[in-house]
Parts: C-alpha cells; sequence; structure tokens
C-alpha cells in the first residue's frame, strides 16, 4: 500500500475496477445458476450441463488464439483495452439476445436442442475464457494495491447470479407422494419470475460493467491508480485514449516495488496457479453433487450458495496480508490438497460416504468444502502479487495458467464422470440405500 491515505478518486477507481471485472464469467456463471429453471422447459432436460459445460471448455479457442499471437510479436505485448471492449459488448450482445430466444429449439439429426441457448453460451464462453487473461493483463497497469480488485471481481461473478436465483426462487423443491403410494418425486417450486426476467438483470450487470470500464479509460478518475511507469504520461486523459487505438503497445518497464522473485521460483509459483485453478474451476465445480448431495439437498443448497462467498473471504484475506512467504504458500495449497482428497474420496463412496445422516457428516463434509476453497483461493491470489512485476506480461500469463488450469480440471472431471463412470449420483426425494 502507498505511504499516503487513498484519495476519493482512488477509491472510485477500486469500486470501478471491480465493477469491470464483475463482467468476466457473470454471464455464464449465471446459467449455470439457473439451469434448475432452464431444464424445466428444454428438450435435453437434466443433460443440457453436460452440454453446457463443454462448449465452455471449446471457448479456450480463444485464450488460444492470443497466446500465438503474443509469442509471435515478442517485441511488443498484447494491449488489453481493445480487447476488453470486444469481450463486454459481444457478452451484453448475447445477453440480450438470451433475453428472447433462450427457449428456441431446432431439429437437429432427428432430435430437438436449445440451438439459440447453446450457440450463445459458446459465444459468452469465447468471451469469459478471453477475459480470464485480458482482465489480469488490465491490471497490470494499475499499482500492485489495486490488483485485488479483480478477485473480488471474481467472486461476485458468483455470488450476484446466485443472489439472483435465490430471489428468483430458482433451484427449491420439495419431495411429494405420488397418487397416495409411499414413492415421491422431486417437485420444483414455481419461480418467482420468469427467465427472461433473470437474464435481462444479467445483461444489465454487463452494461454496468461497460459504463465502469468507459469511465476508467475516458475520465481522469485512476490517473493517481496508475504504476508509476505510467504516470510520467502527458495529460490526465491522454494515456488512456491512447490505449484504445491499438492492439499492440511497446513494452514498459515494471514497477519496482516487487517482490523477490527469480526464474525458478516464477515457474514454480505459475505451476501453483495452474494446478489450484485446476481444482477451484474445474474439479469441485464438477464434483459438487457427488460431495455434497449424499448429505442431503439442504448441504447441497448451502455448500453451492455459500462456496462463491470463500472468495470474497479470500479477497478480504488479501486486502489484509497481500504477501506471505513462498514457504507459507506451498503449506496451504499442500493443506488444501488434503481436504480436496478427502472430498475424492467421500465422492467416489458416493451415494454411502462415511457419517451419511449423522449432523457430524453434515458440519464435518460442509466445513471442509467450504475450508478447500479458502486453502487454494488465498494462494492464488498471493501468487498474482509476487508474478504481476516479474515481467510487463506477469498478469497475462497469470490469467493464461487460470484458464489452463480450468482447462485441465475440467477435463480430468469429465473422464472420471463420463469416461470413467467412478461416481454415482443421489437423486433428490428417492430413498436411501445406505
Amino acid at each position: 500500500m502507498t505511504e499516503n491515505r487513498w484519495t476519493i478518486n482512488e477509491y472510485v477507481t477500486y469500486i470501478l475496477l471491480t465493477l469491470v471485472f464483475l463482467a468476466s464469467w457473470t454471464d455464464i456463471n449465471g446459467i449455470f445458476a439457473e439451469l434448475p429453471q432452464i431444464i424445466l422447459t428444454q428438450p435435453e432436460g437434466a443433460r443440457l450441463g453436460a452440454y453446457l459445460a463443454l462448449i465452455t471448455n471449446f471457448g479456450n479457442i480463444a485464450p488460444l488464439i492470443l497466446i500465438l499471437i503474443k509469442c509471435f510479436n515478442k517485441k511488443q505485448t498484447l494491449n488489453p483495452v481493445p480487447i476488453n471492449y470486444i469481450v463486454i459488448t459481444i457478452g451484453m450482445a448475447s445477453c440480450f439476445l438470451l433475453i428472447f430466444f433462450w427457449q428456441y429449439t431446432r431439429m437437429i439429426f432427428n432430435q430437438n436442442y436449445s440451438i439459440a441457448l447453446l450457440i450463445l453460451a459458446f459465444f459468452l464462453s469465447l468471451l469469459d475464457c478471453t477475459s480470464s487473461i485480458s482482465f489480469a493483463d488490465y491490471i497490470q497497469k494499475f499499482r500492485a494495491e489495486f490488483t485485488s480488485a479483480l478477485f473480488l471481481g471474481e467472486s461476485l461473478t458468483s455470488i450476484v447470479p446466485s443472489l439472483l436465483a435465490i430471489a428468483q426462487g430458482n433451484g427449491q423443491l420439495r419431495c411429494t407422494f405420488i397418487n397416495g403410494t409411499n414413492v415421491t418425486k422431486a417437485v420444483y417450486e414455481t419461480a418467482r419470475f420468469s427467465v427472461s426476467l433473470y437474464f435481462l438483470c444479467l445483461f444489465l450487470l454487463l452494461t454496468i460493467s461497460f459504463i465502469s470500464f468507459i469511465l476508467l479509460q475516458w475520465t481522469s478518475i485512476p490517473q493517481h491508480a496508475f504504476q508509476i511507469s505510467r504516470k510520467i504520461s502527458l495529460k490526465p486523459n491522454e494515456d488512456n485514449q491512447e490505449t484504445t487505438s491499438t492492439l499492440f503497445q511497446q513494452k514498459s518497464p515494471t514497477s519496482s516495488e516487487s517482490l523477490p522473485l527469480n526464474r525458478k521460483s516464477y515457474l514454480l509459483l505459475s505451476f501453483g496457479c495452474t494446478y489450484t485453478s485446476s481444482i477451484l474451476f474445474g474439479m469441485l465445480l464438477s464434483i459438487s453433487a457427488y460431495v455434497l448431495m449424499p448429505y442431503g439437498q439442504e448441504i447441497f443448497y448451502l455448500g453451492t450458495i455459500l462456496s462463491p462467498w470463500m472468495f470474497t473471504l479470500v479477497w478480504i484475506l488479501g486486502m489484509i496480508k497481500p504477501s506471505i512467504s513462498k514457504r507459507s504458500i506451498l503449506l496451504l495449497i499442500l493443506m488444501g490438497t488434503m481436504t480436496f482428497l478427502f472430498e475424492l474420496f467421500i465422492a467416489l463412496n458416493s451415494p454411502c460416504p462415511m457419517w451419511v445422516h449423522t449432523m457430524k457428516g453434515n458440519v464435518l463434509i460442509l466445513s471442509i468444502w467450504l475450508c478447500t476453497y479458502v486453502l487454494l483461493g488465498y494462494p492464488r491470489l498471493v501468487i498474482a502479487n509476487y508474478v504481476r512485476n516479474y515481467s510487463s506480461s506477469g498478469m497475462f500469463w497469470y490469467g493464461v495458467n487460470v484458464q489452463l488450469g480450468a482447462l485441465i480440471g475440467s477435463i480430468v472431471a469429465f473422464l472420471l464422470i463420463e469416461t470413467f463412470s467412478l461416481f454415482r449420483e443421489v437423486i433428490p426425494c428417492e430413498p436411501s440405500k445406505c
């Protein structure tokens, strides 16, 4: 942190950055949060989630293109500003189209598909995968203390859609008996507002992000938030306006306020970023139902609702202590790995893991589930503070590692679940055979 207290403009800059980063993954996370409501009317039914997960992974084509451009233009750095404009604008357009066409289906090979939803989700995944890199690269131009805004925005991309889903009454079910028999089935409660209105809310959120980005680029609000090397500019607005004109810009010297890091440490920390991201954004999302559902619908609901808030807790920890020793980073990652392996063990024993149908089991699994997010999320944030000043492209490659980890984790989870069929799911309201 700087020695002097922040000015009003610096606080406003932090808020605007957070709102900009809200555009990353809010739309895709919003679609997944709305799935319990969407599958009630769409032909794919419960299989729609698998289709969307596959399409989201195809979105990694866009970051791959960015990496190739970066490698073939080593003398220049990619300018994230025009990329961010494209990402947010097309995200807004896609969410706007979802308002009207999310229910549109089409027959393909004698089977009905939610063609509009799947196509628009593909475009959104292209943009969101790109934003993981371009937004991380964009924060490099600001002082180190503004890096945490990236993680606050990241946490809100899951929290805001989940709050919208709660307000809608999405995913709430009750068990009812079928025709007076002892057989029960799950019945979803009627939502308070429509899916179209839900997508309208997502569109408005992205619009707020777009306006925030314009304010950062075309006003003098953030002029004192830039790194010192960028402050030697002309007038308040000139540097901002210049960055929007070209895709490439000359490399600038790195900030002097850096944490000590040699090449070996940088590579190890980059691997740590990839590893933690593979669990946080690849594995945990995929196995959540197999870990939490055996302990009841309420535990599953609490786990999925509370887990995004753990990223906010990580952000708070990062504000209190933005840097810890590399040994402490390793220790936290090892502890997070242990809790994750325990969750994997629970998933492998689903639907009858240890301590099922007990209060002890409910409290234990929920606590361990939430702790994993903190134990792996906090060192990932600290790694960003280390690598951002390693080179002028430090945060670009940090974003690449995050996306690479998410892709690896998703592929591993897909193989475990779909190819090897190692997990068995719990059907809501069906009597347990444990």
